[in-house]
């Protein structure tokens, strides 16, 4: 006799049934589908709110800027810019460093660029734009391109952008063009800083740089955000080094809304108030920006929550609604794509590659796919202005991140969003309990300790084997904390006294874990029988995703979900190999 399966037995105990995922198709004899999604959830409805639309504050474009650039916006049918446009482009002509929290699809691209663009035409000033995200980083891209586009060639500023997906030996080609405006992720300034002195491109750079960029300032918590206040410090005796001013260095922020933006802000560029500039760094907070009306819903707590995302998806795709699903696993993004067994749905995480990525976006765009599963890949800056609906496996962890998932759908037309709490986690029922803490209240204030001895040990050794460290110059750049641990770095003989100020040897950069993640090691997984490349994924991952005999999923481009079998994975040629 076989044993009964007692953990399946007690599963069903306690887990109620889960409605079927409804398929397109109807009976006779059953009454008319919902059309409302508060009717489909019927009982599962817990909570629901209707965000107000809000109207525009406009303001005209003023007629003292340069008139290609006027030219330019008004080719894109700009006329008129939002009141927080027009402050932030005051801000930036004033020379004033300056911090914006507003909604998403407020316009924040506009409210930079123009003043930068300004700079670049007049007096051949620099723009380092920082994306924390190779996918907002492109969608950027393509945004700034379509102004620059509509000026002429003779005052056109040339745009670069150089992420990770960029192999080395095109990025002097690239700098070669003389880039008035880089975008780049934070990492690759980084391990770039050790390479200026043997580029004169880069020198040029540095020496012409004015604007720093840096976008999703929220996300700047923990190690990652300390490591980035510390790489600015770099940034700027990289600055000086070369010939340039850091003291006339802007700093632009552009954020979600947070607790304590202006702190943030501050912290990250070091920008301190003195008597000539009692106010370094201003804040930009109230939106001039319309926004359409916007319904919230609170779904009770889920036992079944990859099926119920699923059915709600499944409703919403059947009334030819088009979103975005936030998960947050890649292997939960996986799960819901396979039971939804749809072409018009597609997976997005970060182990896909480059071109995937932008096939997916480019795809999403154009309407030939109506949902995408994401992790938080897809979280921050992708203008999506065709989606309508967003709905949440679980609460992403934070209100900042919610609020970010929130609005990647219904920037131009009402949006719909549906949190599905996890009925396991003790967080997300804390949420379903207080689901009026989604329209109400604060944000998280961002915290990180830049003053933590290994912080400043590791980028200490970065800087004095970047351009070496002028001694009289350590608490200048670096404050005052730094100037212990370079004493002690010396006396350990890390860092060696020259002529010129203090000095290391090697590659220190390597040590740097900028995220602050298990491991910065990538692994390209690799299928067996045709040899194509299919994802890249972190070392850490691997060791849970990829191990021999490992059956891993993966969506191709056809819409298809496939299983492959891990055959190996080779951590010294990084690379793992799976065979269907």
């Amino acid at each position: 006799m076989n044993t009964p399966n007692y953990s399946l037995l007690l599963q069903s105990l306690w887990i109620p049934p889960t409605t079927p995922i409804p398929e397109n198709s109807s009976s006779n004899h059953h009454s008319p589908e919902p059309t409302e999604i508060t009717e489909f959830l019927g009982e599962e409805l817990l909570w629901q709110q209707t965000i107000p639309a809000t109207e525009p504050n406009l303001k005209t474009i003023l007629k003292d800027l340069p008139k290609q650039l006027i030219k330019a916006l008004q080719s894109l049918g700009i006329t008129q810019l939002y009141s927080h446009q027009i402050k932030a482009l005051q801000a930036i002509r004033t020379g004033k460093s300056f911090i914006l929290t507003s909604p998403t699809a407020s316009g924040k691209t506009l409210i930079t660029y123009p003043g930068i663009i300004e700079g670049c035409i007049n007096q051949e000033h620099r723009a380092l734009a920082f994306y924390g995200l190779r996918a907002l980083a492109l969608d950027q891209f393509h945004k700034i391109s379509q102004l620059l586009s509509t000026i002429p060639p003779k005052y056109r500023p040339v745009l670069a952008m150089i992420t990770g997906d960029v192999k080395s030996d095109e990025r002097e080609q690239i700098l070669a063009s003389e880039p008035h405006i880089l975008g780049v992720t934070p990492e690759l300034i980084h391990f770039q800083l050790k390479q200026v002195w043997k580029s004169p491109n880069w020198a040029n750079f540095y020496q012409q740089l004015r604007y720093i960029l840096i976008d999703e300032a929220h996300t700047l918590s923990g190690s990652y955000g300390a490591n980035m206040a510390w790489l600015i410090r770099r940034i700027k005796l990289a600055v000086d080094h070369y010939g340039g001013d850091s003291q006339k260095l802007q700093f632009i922020f552009l954020s979600a809304t947070c607790g304590n933006p202006k702190q943030l802000a501050l912290k990250i560029s070091g920008l301190k108030p003195t008597k000539l500039n009692p106010k370094p760094l201003i804040w930009i907070r109230k939106s001039g920006a319309a926004s359409p009306p916007r319904q919230v819903i609170v779904t009770q707590p889920s036992y079944n929550l990859t099926a119920d995302t699923a059915r709600i998806i499944q409703f919403l795709l059947n009334q030819n609604k088009s979103g975005i699903a936030f998960c947050n696993s890649r292997r939960s993004v996986r799960e819901v794509t396979e039971l939804l067994k749809s072409n018009q749905v597609t997976a997005f995480y970060s182990g896909i590659t480059a071109e995937r990525r932008a096939e997916v976006v480019n795809q999403l765009q154009s309407g030939i796919i109506k949902w995408i599963i994401a992790t938080e890949a897809l979280e921050a800056g992708i203008d999506l202005p065709e989606l309508e609906c967003c709905v949440l496996r679980g609460w992403p962890g934070s209100k900042m991140a919610y609020q970010q998932r929130s609005g990647r759908a219904g920037r131009s037309q009402p949006g719909l969003t549906v949190l599905l709490p996890n009925a396991f986690n003790p967080i997300d029922c804390y949420v379903a309990e207080h689901p009026e803490m989604l329209v109400s209240g604060e944000s998280e204030e961002v915290f990180f300790n830049d003053e933590y001895p290994i912080f400043a040990a590791k980028h200490l050794m970065c800087a004095a084997a970047e351009t070496g460290i002028p001694t009289n110059k350590i608490k200048h750049y670096f404050g005052a904390a730094a100037f212990d641990v370079a004493k002690l770095l010396l006396a350990q003989g890390h860092l060696h006294k020259g002529r010129n100020g203090l000095w290391a040897k090697g590659y220190p950069h390597k040590d740097v874990n900028f995220r602050g993640g298990l491991s910065q090691t990538t692994i390209k997984l690799v299928d067996a029988i045709s040899g194509e490349e299919l994802e890249e994924i972190s070392e850490d991952i691997a060791y849970r995703e990829v191990h021999p005999q490992a059956i891993y999923k993966r969506q191709n481009a056809k819409g298809q979900m496939l299983t492959y079998q891990c055959i190996s994975l080779d951590l010294n040629s990084k690379r793992g190999h799976r065979g269907r």
